[in-house]
């Protein structure tokens, strides 16, 4: 499905629904807006032609003034209140539509795959949900109700110029035809240039959360003032991009403008000459060609604000696409109608043939046939960039094979539901994410039905009541941002716990205990070795004495599965183990 034709169906489906709703309502209070401003014009050409320029004495001219004033007086009233309510109707609908149109977006984030976070900045992704539905909004409550009721005055009007003089009907059409087109051709231009808005906008996001969250480091670092310069050039860059738009903006009000000027002139001129006796074709009154110009302005002032208007939404209309080509990347969710759950038990891996690339030159895993069974313990090393970290990644669903096949308990892992994925199968990174919350609402956050009971049982378990009871706040302590609060151990404290209350059958630890503090590291490894008992589980080890631990070890190299065994095997035999080891022994030995 083409990239168009993909946020087409995404925007009927998600944003579509909610503004069509009761859409006739909306049209009928646009017509009756439009058909009470109408009135005015009508009324001033009834005083004109029956009191005004063409009384008679036995009519009772100050009856059909008031009689046109009370008329005009009840069309401004209706209008009045359409608008109101045109006004209240569109709001609400839009924003329950973009509403939903959000909350789609931020659902959506959460079934790309994994990976689509590593190779995007975040920024970006926050802008779409954000900033980029904000744009739309703003659009809605400036623009977007004025946009409605031009229409349906611009309609109006032309009917009733029209019924007037066809032939000057058609003069104010075609002239305004001819500008509307040459704006539509300008709005390409704004489209594109407001664009480029969104991406210098979006940049600037990521520059900003990048000085953010780095502020310590670019301190230490005294990169301050090249982390500023940085900063400034996005904002300089988005700066120019705004002001790139203002040109063609500007030339569309220009082409309104000059549309008006001359469709008025052209007006009072053939209504000259038609009051002079030069042309005998068309027969206008003084009070229709009066209120012919009152309804030129009703025609062309909303069509120059609604060219404006549209304009002003090619930022809606680009934050719109980026919205919707969001919402047309695939998925990776497997419903339950749709996969198969693991079956009860331990849960064993078995590869075959399998491969994966980066991309088309990086081939990060090659050829990887393994078995792995259940309750087996198996540790991963290699050198930086031997594939290890991308093994533990296909292993957790979080990459898909390029080809060949992955089965978790005999079942194809592409296959596997969700909610049988997310309960039986888990990860502790190196660095567990932590929420701004307690350290309850932390751990619990794997199993929302736990108590605080089962909390506590999972961490007695652990060997980590102590732990926690020697917090500030016990349970309740605030981890702070990104668990800041807490030491880079006791954030890997949460993260075990958190996944222990999983109580997964197979338990992928990558780097789960680089970067602990020595004082702390004899808990995380209590805790590890109960968190693994009786669990099918790879480590990722950067430390010999991890791997030494494990039932097998599997050595990569340059994506490929170049060794496997025990520790007492692979040190025996000689190979690239062994010298990494003898290395490793070396280098604590100094």
């Amino acid at each position: 499905m083409s990239e168009s034709l993909a946020s087409k169906v995404r925007a009927t489906r998600v944003l579509y629904p909610g503004l069509l709703r009761g859409m006739w309502l909306t049209v009928l209070l646009a017509f009756v807006a439009a058909s009470g401003r109408i009135v005015v014009p009508l009324t001033v050409q009834y005083a004109l032609d029956h009191a005004l320029l063409h009384g008679n004495a036995d009519n009772d001219n100050s009856t059909v003034l008031l009689g046109a004033v009370g008329v005009g007086a009840l069309g401004v009233a209706a209008a009045g209140t359409a608008s109101w309510l045109l006004n209240r109707r569109l709001i609400r609908t839009s924003e329950n539509a973009l509403a939903a149109l959000r909350t789609a977006a931020f659902t959506h984030i959460f079934r790309l795959p994994p990976a689509r976070f590593d190779d995007t900045a975040r920024g970006s992704l926050v802008a779409r949900v954000t900033s980029d539905v904000d744009t739309v909004s703003q659009f809605v409550q400036t623009g977007g109700v004025t946009l409605v009721a031009n229409c349906a005055q611009m309609l109006v009007a032309s009917s009733i110029m029209l019924v007037y003089s066809w032939q000057l009907a058609l003069l104010v059409i075609g002239v305004s035809v001819i500008a509307v087109v040459t704006m539509r051709l300008i709005q390409r231009v704004i489209a594109r240039r407001f664009g480029e808005v969104r991406v210098a906008v979006a940049n600037l996001y990521d520059g900003v959360s990048d000085m953010v969250n780095g502020a310590e480091v670019t301190r230490s670092h005294g990169a301050d003032a090249r982390i500023q310069a940085r900063v400034d050039g996005l904002i300089d860059t988005t700066r120019k991009s705004l002001l790139h738009t203002q040109l063609p903006l500007g030339v569309n009000m220009s082409l309104g403008e000059a549309a008006s000027g001359t469709i008025t002139a052209a007006v009072v001129l053939f209504g000259a000459a038609v009051g002079t006796g030069h042309i005998e074709w068309m027969d206008l009154t003084a009070g229709q060609l009066v209120a012919f110009l009152f309804l030129i302005t009703f025609f062309v002032r909303p069509l120059q604000f609604s060219v404006s208007i549209l304009g002003e939404s090619q930022s809606a209309v680009a934050g719109l696409r980026r919205v919707f080509h969001l919402l047309s990347e695939p998925s990776v969710t497997v419903g339950a109608g749709a996969g198969t759950p693991l079956p009860v038990g331990g849960v064993g891996v078995r590869m075959r043939a399998v491969d994966f690339s980066y991309n088309p030159s990086r081939h990060a895993i090659r050829s990887l046939d393994l078995d792995i069974e259940p309750h087996e313990h198996v540790a991963v090393v290699g050198e930086t960039g031997s594939g290890k970290t991308t093994f533990a990644k296909l292993l957790t669903r979080q990459l898909l094979s390029t080809s060949g096949s992955i089965e978790l308990g005999g079942v194809d892992i592409r296959r596997i539901t969700d909610s049988s994925f997310a309960r039986r199968v888990a990860i502790v990174p190196q660095e567990g994410f932590l929420f701004d919350r307690s350290v309850f609402e932390n751990i619990a956050m794997g199993s929302p039905g736990a108590t605080r009971t089962d909390v506590m049982d999972v961490l007695c378990d652990l060997g980590l009541s102590e732990w926690v009871q020697g917090l500030g706040s016990g349970l309740d302590t605030l981890v702070g941002t990104r668990g800041d609060a807490l030491s880079a151990g006791e954030r890997q404290l949460v993260a075990l716990a958190r996944t222990a209350v999983v109580d997964p059958d197979l338990l992928v630890l990558d780097e789960a205990t680089s970067g602990v503090d020595p004082a702390i590291d004899v808990t995380v490894q209590r805790a590890l070795a109960q968190l693994t008992k009786g669990r099918t589980t790879v480590t990722i080890a950067h430390r010999m004495i991890t791997a030494e631990t494990a039932d097998s070890i599997l050595l990569f190299h340059d994506g490929l599965l170049v060794e496997r065994g025990s520790h007492a095997e692979l040190t025996a035999a000689g190979g690239r183990y062994a010298a990494l080891h003898q290395a490793w022994k070396t280098m604590n030995s100094l």
